[in-house]
């Protein structure tokens, strides 16, 4: 080996120590700690989410109304309506007083002949056997049959205490046809409820003959009496 190859393999074996003490010598690469790196994250995640939970609005539970209870009114019931036997519908409240009628007489009798056209009087007896007093605003009402000629309405001429009778007279005239002739009517309290039922019967002749044939007391009746207040 010549000196010339000697000299350069010393030279670079200098160099290389050289190379490898600086190497030694030179600052240390730090190591990455992997568990604080995972602290330092959950750390972190932490703070933005408590910031985050700060900045939202707090939700306020809105109550819910009580529900109002409305009482329903009571009602009163409807009277029930009863028929008589006279086919005149009453209520049953306004029947529950105590108007009670009785007829008595009429005068003329029934069955009395007038001639066509004849003017006559009838007078009625009622009695009051009720509990109340029939005041003067008590009336009787030509209902049906043959009117002739009188007032439709006619009312009472003076009060009637219970126990008592009155006398109620009404004006006609006799239909110019022959025959039985009959006049229906009723009798009405101050409240305009019927309580009570009542006629007469004539006979219309050519004749003129103003007596029955054979006069007698004349039968009550048979109509159907309702109370009323």
């Amino acid at each position: 080996m010549t000196t010339k190859t000697k000299t350069m393999i010393l030279v670079l074996l200098a160099m290389l120590i050289s190379a490898m003490i600086i190497s030694a010598c030179g600052p240390k690469e730090p190591e990455v700690d992997i568990d604080a790196q995972k602290t330092g994250f959950a750390q972190t995640a932490d703070v933005q989410a408590s910031m985050t939970a700060e900045a939202r609005p707090t939700a306020t539970e809105t109550p819910e109304p009580s529900p109002t209870f409305t009482s329903t009114p009571e009602q009163s019931p409807t009277p029930e309506v009863t028929a008589t036997e006279a086919g005149t519908a009453t209520s049953t409240a306004a029947a529950s007083g105590a108007d009670v009628a009785a007829w008595r007489a009429n005068d003329p009798p029934d069955n009395t002949v007038f001639a066509p056209g004849e003017e006559f009087t009838v007078t009625w007896t009622i009695e009051n056997v009720g509990t109340s007093t029939w005041t003067k605003d008590y009336y009787i009402e030509f209902t049906s049959g043959e009117q002739m000629g009188a007032e439709e309405q006619v009312f009472l001429p003076y009060a009637v205490p219970p126990g008592t009778n009155v006398q109620i007279s009404v004006d006609f005239v006799a239909p110019d046809t022959t025959g039985e002739k009959r006049s229906d009517w009723k009798l009405f309290n101050a409240n305009d409820v019927s309580f009570y039922d009542f006629y007469i019967i004539i006979e219309v002749s050519e004749s003129g003959d103003s007596e029955p044939d054979a006069p007698t007391a004349t039968a009550e009746p048979t109509p159907t009496a309702t109370t009323a207040p």
